[in-house]
């Protein structure tokens, strides 16, 4: 191997080739599958302000979401890949930010699945340094039981009731922080006739329930609008996010 330089003693060495970056690169130089019927992108705003952030989706050969594109204001800002294992689940999600020097590999989730499914561990990381950020566990039927994000000793855990063993609904979700004995806060999950929710309500004043997020459908039954609603004094949308189709 030769160098050009012109202090012998201070040659200047190649650049390292980011493998991660060389992975993004391939996909964004491939073929992106937009399938009928599939996510196209997600917008979200604060309350009734202009527009905050766009993520657009992209998908591969066999439907499954491939990449996710983050935008502010038309500038995109960085970009999301999805691998996949044999058996078709997810493996692992890479972080892409743009910076000052242009775009660089920021972190990934790996995701490890156990007890044949029923519990999926997810981890942060780079570098071979990861650190549990959550959790997922479901039952013999395959329904959410609990989510827990972060580690052991600090953590949120979300726990998921249904009616009996053959509901497929979830009615009831209690969310309680480290150290805490009972639920610091209820959902009660409402839903219309076509079994499609449409409200996740709390009663986190110990007062009646007030509707804090709301979700509309389009004809063919498919999310349109999430809104999310300030319950302390009343019930005045905070934050909207609206879906769009391919």
């Amino acid at each position: 191997m030769s160098f050009a330089c012109n202090d012998p003693e201070n040659p200047e060495l190649p650049l390292p080739i980011d493998e991660n970056l060389v992975r993004l690169r391939n996909v964004l130089e491939g073929q992106l599958a937009t399938p009928e019927g599939k996510l196209k992108s997600e917008s979200d705003y604060f309350g009734s302000r202009s527009l905050k952030t766009r993520t657009d989706f992209y998908y591969d050969e066999l439907g499954r979401e491939l990449l996710k594109v983050g935008l502010y204001d038309s500038d995109t800002i960085g970009f999301y890949l999805n691998e996949y294992l044999e058996d078709g689940n997810l493996n692992r999600t890479s972080v892409f930010r743009l910076g000052a020097e242009g775009l660089f590999f920021d972190f990934e989730w790996q995701r490890f699945y156990e007890d044949d499914g029923r519990t999926i561990r997810v981890e942060l990381g780079r570098d071979g340094i990861f650190e549990e950020y959550e959790r997922f566990e479901y039952d013999d039927l395959v329904r959410k039981v609990t989510y827990r994000r972060g580690d052991d000793e600090f953590y949120e855990l979300h726990e998921y009731f249904y009616i009996d063993e053959n509901d497929s609904l979830i009615r009831e979700e209690h969310v309680r922080e480290s150290g805490m004995e009972i639920p610091f806060y209820r959902y009660r999950y409402d839903y219309n006739h076509e079994n499609l929710l449409i409200a996740k309500s709390t009663n986190m004043f110990a007062g009646e329930f007030r509707s804090a997020f709301e979700y509309k459908y389009d004809s063919q039954g498919r999310l349109i609008e999430e809104i999310t609603n300030g319950i302390s004094f009343g019930e005045d949308p905070m934050e909207r996010k609206t879906f769009v189709y391919y």
